[in-house]
This record gives structure tokens, sequence and C-alpha cells, in this order.
């Protein structure tokens, strides 16, 4: 009797299940593709750009340089087309500018570049392209010989140029040591470069030394404070 009673239940469940199967699914979500990540951004690299070269001193002309002593001379430039010191000439300078008071032993040194370029300085304002040196480096012996034995000082002329002119303007330079050779048989101008200035006359004859005359007062001590180191350029 019970399996009987069930009998109907059991075709109605089977009836649902039926149903359930053979009913239509609903079609599953489209999946949202993944969108394609944009490409990176190309790195630019911009190239530093070159410097230009500065037409106040690539107009500059080479100076023609005589050791008095060796006769040796160089036609050079001290300043490279950007306005620095172009040291492959700088060096040239110190071998030429040697000691050479015993000609099978030359001395050399660094000569001071700022008194290389007040030098060149001097020559440009005077446009004489001629340089004459009596005497740069000197090497320490018996006399320590001062600005010249630490190859910052230069005794020189200028061709068609007076000594008490170029004296004149190499004392308007602050921080230098210039003194005039006035005797006759001398005629030439000492630069050196100091931290404070001093300035001096000589009449004193060739291999003589007599006592100098200071030249300059209180005014060197203000013109010293403003030095600025454009001053020392050829422009």
């Amino acid at each position: 009797m019970l399996a009987l009673a069930s009998a109907p239940a059991f075709g109605l469940v089977f009836a649902l299940a039926l149903a359930l199967a053979l009913a239509p699914r609903p079609a599953p979500a489209a999946q949202e593709r993944p969108r394609p990540s944009s490409p990176p951004s190309p790195i630019v690299i911009v190239a530093p750009r070159a410097p230009t070269p500065d037409p106040r001193f690539t107009a500059l002309p080479a100076l023609l340089i005589e050791n008095q002593t060796t006769r040796e001379r160089r036609e050079l430039k001290l300043y490279d087309a950007f306005g620095a010191i172009d040291e492959q000439a700088a060096t040239a300078l110190d071998a030429l500018l040697c000691d050479a008071r015993k000609p099978k032993q030359r001395a050399t040194t660094r000569i001071d570049r700022r008194t290389l370029q007040l030098l060149f300085k001097a020559a440009y304002h005077f446009r004489s392209y001629e340089v004459e040196v009596v005497s740069a480096y000197r090497k320490p012996g018996r006399r320590r010989e001062g600005p010249h034995g630490q190859g910052s000082a230069i005794d020189f002329r200028l061709r068609g140029v007076s000594a008490k002119e170029l004296a004149s303007y190499l004392r308007d330079i602050p921080r230098t040591g210039v003194g005039i050779y006035t005797h006759p048989k001398t005629q030439y101008v000492h630069l050196d470069s100091r931290e404070h200035s001093f300035h001096w006359l000589d009449a004193s004859p060739p291999r003589r030394h007599w006592r100098e005359k200071s030249i300059g007062g209180k005014e060197l001590v203000k013109r010293d404070a403003e030095y600025r180191p454009a001053s020392d350029l050829p422009l």
C-alpha cells in the first residue's frame, strides 16, 4: 500500500527534474577580454648641446714669443675657441720659457697660468703680437730668485711698445707685481701675479742691482679688493 501511494509523488518529482534538465540554459555571460596594455612611452634621450665657440676668442691671433736667451721662438694661442686656457699651448710655453743660463742643463717648471694670461692680455691690448722674453723661470740656487724661482714672473718687451707704456698699462691690473727697468741697456718690464700688488722702478744697468724705487700707494689696496678673474681675460 505504501509503495502504491508514493508512485504519483515520484512521478511528479521525475517530471519536474526532467523539465529542468530539458529547459534551455542561459548563455554564460561573455567574459570581458583584457584590454591590451598601452605600449610604454618611449624614453627620449636628449643629447647635451655641444658648446658654441666664442667668436671673441677665435678671433684672437697667435703671439710669436721668443726666449732671448735661447733664441727659440714659438707661435702660440693661449686660449681655445671656447675661452679656456689651452693646456697644450701653456705646456709648450713652460718649455719655451725655461731657465737656460746653463745651456746643457735647462730647467723648467709650470709657469703660473695667470701670469701667462696677463702677458697675452697686454699684447692684445697694444696689438703687438711679438713678445721678447728677457727672463722667465729661474731655478733657485744661491739666490732664491723671488717670483722667478716660483715660475710666476716674466720679464719681457713688446715689439713697438715702450717699457713706460707697457708698465703703465700693467699697473692698472689688480694683484700684480710690475717693475720697470729704465736703464738704456735694459728697457723691459717685470710682471708677476701676486695677492697684494707692488710696483717699482729700477734704473740699474745689466747684471747690477740698485735699490728699487716703490711706485704706488693706498689705491693699490682698493684695486686689489676689486679683483675679479674675468679681469685677466683679453676682452
